[in-house]
């Protein structure tokens, strides 16, 4: 059986903190491309499952990786993707871009 490989769930508050310390932190929207194009973090990435394999050959498997969605569920799915590929600091974001955009606006 091989080694289960994990990822962190963490609140938005920690997303945004992490997002303004960590300058090599990488954010994927993972929405789809409608609620994309009507808003998304500053910086963020729109990721789906075809351009995965792309993203990944770009990323140092040490970056922070930052991923979220509509409320923090579908994240997960991507999240532990990335952490299977042997990425090091995954984080899904608990509460989705809601709670990332509050977050970001509440903290300067």
């Amino acid at each position: 059986m091989s080694e289960s490989r994990s990822f962190s769930c963490i609140p938005g508050s920690t997303a945004a903190e992490l997002l303004r310390s960590e300058p090599a932190a990488v954010l994927f929207d993972v929405r789809d491309s409608t609620a994309y194009r009507g808003g998304h973090i500053d910086g963020a990435a729109q990721l789906s499952e075809d351009r995965l394999l792309a993203w990944m050959k770009r990323i140092p498997k040490d970056a922070p990786v930052l991923i979220y969605c509509y409320q923090g569920n579908a994240s997960k799915t991507y999240a532990q993707m990335f952490a299977d590929f042997r990425y090091t600091r995954v984080f899904s974001i608990d509460g989705g871009y809601p709670a990332l955009h509050t977050a970001l606006a509440a903290t300067p």
